[in-house]
């Protein structure tokens, strides 16, 4: 394994290190200002469609990437769109600031010249479906709004890209453990002295997001929460269903993997007052919102 030596990670505490990994990757570390534009003015609703498109417009890369998802299928708007504007207008200003955030975290999880990076990839393929498994849940329970829901699937393990980019290496060696049965926050915690928890958590915070973004993603494991219990809740299950859905593991049933859930996260399940026939239904649902999946996870 990895010579902890080697990054002076193993004399620090998990706050230390934290603010090491940050502190290295520098810019890789940043949210583009654009996606920090776009939140800003979508937080009122006094911002016009012009002001949100003059934001995006500074970046004609970023504008691409916003307008190819905003005409993929998933959003069926009634004809193509072919300005930020109309977007804003057809979509709303939630769905635009969301859609900016994706397109803000691919190049934080993949990189923009990275191709070669297969686990940042798988990661960021996973965040889009807790994503989506995420609005998914919040619109069946009626209990927050969708678009949040997307966007705490989306960062909840931001910080996994995060400490990668800091020293996959390490990152490989945190894989091995979990090869051999580690639960993933006990094996970062040995390698790296901290979590993607706690990175992910620590980057929000930096970035000013709000409150009920840092929490899930700085709680959707352990549940330890201060605020906002149905998001950390819900980005929690969101994930494990992500995960169940597309696991591979064809030999089981839908039934036993709803059981495998039920059993895993009784803390996230209780604060959504979810019964075993509940999480079935939501199951189903997810399943049948990630089979309708089209660009978004390209």
């Amino acid at each position: 394994m990895h010579n902890l030596e080697s990054t002076n990670l193993g004399t620090k505490n998990s706050h230390q290190v934290v603010e090491e990994i940050l502190s290295s990757i520098g810019e890789l570390a940043a949210m583009p200002q654009v996606v920090y534009k776009v939140i800003e003015l979508t937080a009122t609703t006094n911002t016009s469609a012009q002001e949100i498109e003059n934001a995006i417009s500074i970046d004609p890369g970023f504008s691409s990437k916003v307008l190819i998802l905003v005409n993929s299928a998933f959003y069926a708007l009634p004809r193509k769109v072919t300005s930020i504007r109309e977007a804003a207008t057809f979509l709303g200003y939630k769905t635009i600031r969301q859609l900016a955030l994706t397109v803000g975290v691919f190049d934080m999880f993949v990189g923009k010249n990275d191709i070669g990076s297969l686990r940042r990839r798988t990661w960021w393929r996973h965040s889009v479906d807790a994503a989506v498994c995420a609005r998914s849940i919040a619109q069946h329970l009626m209990i927050m709004n969708q678009e949040d829901a997307y966007s705490c699937g989306l960062l909840h393990d931001i910080g996994k890209s995060l400490m990668d980019r800091y020293n996959s290496e390490l990152y490989v060696d945190v894989e091995k453990l979990i090869e051999e049965g580690y639960d993933n926050i006990i094996a970062e915690q040995q390698v790296f002295g901290c979590t993607h928890e706690e990175v992910g958590k620590a980057a929000a915070l930096n970035w000013h997001l709000p409150a009920i973004l840092c929490e899930s993603i700085g709680a959707h494991h352990s549940g330890k929460f201060e605020e906002n219990p149905e998001s950390v809740a819900l980005t929690s299950l969101a994930s494990d269903y992500a995960h169940a859905i597309l696991s591979g593991r064809k030999t089981e049933t839908d039934e036993e993997l709803q059981k495998e859930l039920l059993i895993g996260k009784p803390w996230a399940l209780e604060i959504l007052k979810i019964q075993s026939s509940d999480s079935e239904k939501l199951y189903q649902v997810c399943k049948h919102s990630l089979s309708e999946k089209t660009a978004l996870s390209a």
